[in-house]
């Protein structure tokens, strides 16, 4: 008398596997469901997004209240476009002055400032121009 795994086991093991994998599939292709790694890679995504969105006006708002503004902004506008994001964040108009920020948010920030800052027209009803 042989004894032995039931000659249904074998099937039935490999529809559990395969539906497994499919119910998955469905869940993450259907209803968006990630890992939790994943899903906290996207939410520190549209933190720092939010961030951003909520300090740019703050970064042109404080271009636009120094007292050689319009001067600045000819030089940011001959800046070339490339180092320009660096000239933002050199020029102090990112963060508060004491503000610690993370590198690569305060990369974001002046990424966002920069062209915000070039499509200004008037600083303190002085009209901007493009030419130097």
């Amino acid at each position: 008398m042989k004894r032995g795994i039931p000659t249904w086991v074998k099937p039935s093991f490999w529809g559990v596997i395969f539906g497994a994998l499919a119910w998955w599939a469905i869940l993450a292709w259907q209803f968006g469901w990630v890992s939790g790694g994943v899903a906290a890679q996207r939410a520190d995504e549209e933190a720092q997004r939010a961030v951003v969105a909520y300090a740019t006006p703050a970064c042109v708002a404080r271009f636009e209240r120094q007292p050689d503004a319009p001067a600045a902004w000819q030089k940011l506008k001959g800046t070339n476009s490339w180092k320009q994001d660096d000239a933002v964040r050199d020029g102090g108009w990112v963060g508060l002055p004491d503000q610690k920020l993370d590198p690569n948010l305060a990369d974001a920030i002046a990424g966002a400032c920069a062209p915000k800052i070039l499509a200004l027209t008037e600083i303190g009803g002085t009209k901007l121009t493009t030419a130097n």
